[in-house]
């Protein structure tokens, strides 16, 4: 099975673990190869068949919820879908989940339809940092960073980092806050000194080179970003999308066709 080393660490302690990465269960579409983003490296990386659009397929689970125009399926189908994913996930207790973030975009009510079909997932089934926010099973704020452009001044960094945490942080009333880092070293530095400064924990997101091969940057985007709940863009603060996973995803699908 493919591993992905997570790094987790209060600054102050320099605490860090690896953990075997769970199998990826990723919303895929019907009668449609997949060419583009987790089911692309899922098939190319991880033993995925890319005809197989729902179930099982090597170390993932293909869940269908939309068809070859890339239209959602009717609600009973997906409803169908995840039913028997979570069946699925309950019956073998000994493998472990985690769903990815889409990067196709819902509405809210759509959002919301499909975060209560996944309410009652086992224990073995790690969820979306952004669905469990929603169901309330988080007492933390996971923040990602999103450096898409480092040529930037560190003091403006900073700054931009201050001014966003102070307009923010009272409102979150949350027990912790984490940084999330998946990006260049030197982001990854300048993530840790702020989070050091600050006592915020921070997670280091790596995909072994060895399994993901070139698209190791965007397993780590990919995962980070179903781990996170808040999307920061740094060197565009008006870009920055709170709510909106797809958009990113979809950015990150779009410059890295697979």
């Amino acid at each position: 099975m493919a591993t992905t080393q997570i790094e987790t660490r209060k600054s102050t302690v320099h605490t860090s673990e690896i953990r075997t990465e769970p199998l990826w269960a990723f919303e895929s579409h019907t009668g449609k190869p997949a060419t583009r983003g987790a089911a692309a490296i899922a098939h190319k990386c991880r033993g995925a068949d890319s005809e197989t659009f729902n179930g099982m397929s090597g170390n993932n689970y293909a869940l269908a919820t939309r068809d070859a125009e890339n239209q959602l399926l009717p609600w009973d189908e997906i409803e169908s879908h995840v039913r028997n994913f979570l069946q699925f996930a309950k019956s073998n207790p000994t493998l472990s989940f985690t769903v990815l973030a889409s990067a196709q975009k819902k509405s809210l009510a759509e959002q919301e339809k499909f975060t209560d079909l996944l309410r009652n997932s086992p224990a073995n089934v790690v969820l979306p940092g952004r669905i469990l926010e929603s169901l309330d099973r988080l007492s933390s704020v996971r923040i990602v960073f999103l450096d898409s452009n480092f040529n930037v001044d560190q003091d403006e960094r900073k700054r931009v980092l201050d001014q966003y945490f102070a307009a923010n942080q009272c409102l979150w009333n949350a027990d912790e806050i984490e940084i999330v880092s998946f990006g260049s070293a030197q982001s990854i530095v300048s993530n840790d000194k702020f989070a050091n400064e600050r006592g915020f924990r921070h997670l280091i997101m790596r995909a072994d080179p060895e399994t993901y091969g070139d698209y190791a940057p965007q397993a780590r985007e990919i995962l980070s970003i179903a781990y996170a709940t808040q999307l920061v863009c740094l060197n565009d603060p008006t870009g920055t999308r709170l709510a909106d996973y797809a958009w990113l995803l979809a950015r990150i699908y779009r410059s890295t066709n697979c």
